[in-house]
């Protein structure tokens, strides 16, 4: 006992570039790394040892996801005005007693769970030029933060709203949402609001809300709704699909470790904001 924990815990970026050296694609677990620094490790190992990486945002294989990427992209929704995003679940004590890493700094809803938001925001959207965000750790006490509220520009002036909390029950959270993982109880709620000067849309409900009439728009004229139809498919088993694609060299991976990387970038800005209470320019 006393010699294991006298041992360095091995970094998941260590692992993934021996993996790479002896010659093995990569499909890693997100987020990329823990740091930046790490991040760059792991790219460059698997650069050098000629192998392909790719990082495991399973969401981006949600056909829904991609429905959404394909309306907003698509201009359906003109112009985006911003979106507002809302991510909440009851994360129970055993959470904690199981894996104690948890309740320390770096275990919380930013790289956890934010994380995936900021990566859905990117893929839908585009890229961020500033973040601001506030966090708390009021509810459990614990060294980690249990809620943080971010606010992020995107470079072409659109704005977004990310509110999480992982302490307090809820209807609103994308596992209980998506149906993607039956070990969440399924409930249902739009939890995303893009807004466009066209029309909006919901998620994961997929309602298109638009003025049918363009010669009567305004709040007081009669607004109408659409609600988009896609299959269900499992995202788990499209990324594992395209992962043997990538390998194979049929397909590049959809999520990359540049991709990936930058997705942590905004987190650790989040990061970066809380802790010195400035906004935090990309």
């Amino acid at each position: 006992g006393a010699a294991l924990h006298r041992e360095r815990l091995v970094g998941h970026d260590e692992v993934g570039v021996e993996c790479a050296r002896r010659g093995l694609h990569l499909m890693m677990e997100k987020p990329i790394a823990s740091t930046l620094e790490a991040a760059d490790r792991l790219i460059a190992g698997a650069r050098q040892n000629e192998v392909r990486l790719l990082i495991a945002h399973h969401r981006r294989f949600n056909p829904r996801i991609n429905k959404a990427r394909e309306v907003v992209r698509g201009g359906e929704l003109g112009d985006l005005v911003g979106v507002s995003v809302l991510w909440c679940l009851y994360k129970p004590a055993e959470y904690f007693v199981a894996g104690p890493w948890r309740a320390k700094k770096g275990g919380g809803p930013i790289l956890i769970n934010t994380i995936h938001e900021i990566d859905l925001l990117r893929y839908i959207h585009g890229e961020f030029a500033r973040v601001y965000a506030e966090v708390s750790n009021k509810s459990r006490g614990f060294e980690v933060e249990d809620t943080v509220s971010v606010s992020l520009r995107f470079r072409d002036g659109a704005l977004a709203s990310i509110l999480m909390s992982d302490t307090a029950p809820s209807l609103w959270g994308y596992e209980s949402t998506a149906g993607e993982n039956p070990f969440f109880f399924p409930t249902n709620g739009d939890i995303y609001h893009f807004l466009g000067k066209k029309a909006s849309l919901t998620f994961p409900g997929l309602v298109k809300v638009f003025y049918a009439d363009p010669k009567r728009v305004g709040w007081q004229h009669p607004i109408s709704t659409e609600k988009l139809e896609v299959p269900h498919v499992d995202p788990y088993v499209e990324q594992l699909k395209h992962f043997c694609r990538v390998v194979r060299g049929e397909e590049e991976p959809r999520t990359s470790g540049e991709d990936a990387r930058q997705s942590l970038t905004v987190a650790m800005a989040v990061r970066e904001s809380a802790a010195s209470g400035r906004a935090v320019d990309l």
